[in-house]
């Protein structure tokens, strides 16, 4: 069974929310944790895409020695990521 926690919202986000979900129910939300699950599924994978581009800007700012040690740097970093 899978386990679960919490995340408080203030209140009158919580109602905001509620009454959002309830005026659009052709979006499919059935409440409120299941359009926070994909706000927040959303906004992390949003996260770890711009993440990825700092952390390639960075690489492509760093100086280097030579062609090899940049890719292999590169490769790296594209690894750790996927």
């Amino acid at each position: 069974m899978e386990k679960y926690t919490t995340v408080s919202l203030p209140h009158e986000f919580h109602r905001s929310l509620t009454r959002f979900i309830k005026k659009n129910p052709h979006l499919g939300y059935g409440s409120v944790a299941e359009f926070a699950k994909e706000a927040i599924r959303l906004r992390l994978m949003d996260a770890k895409n711009e993440a990825t581009v700092i952390s390639l800007r960075r690489l492509r700012d760093m100086p280097y020695i030579n062609w090899n040690e940049k890719w292999n740097s590169f490769r790296d970093v594209a690894r750790k990521k996927l």
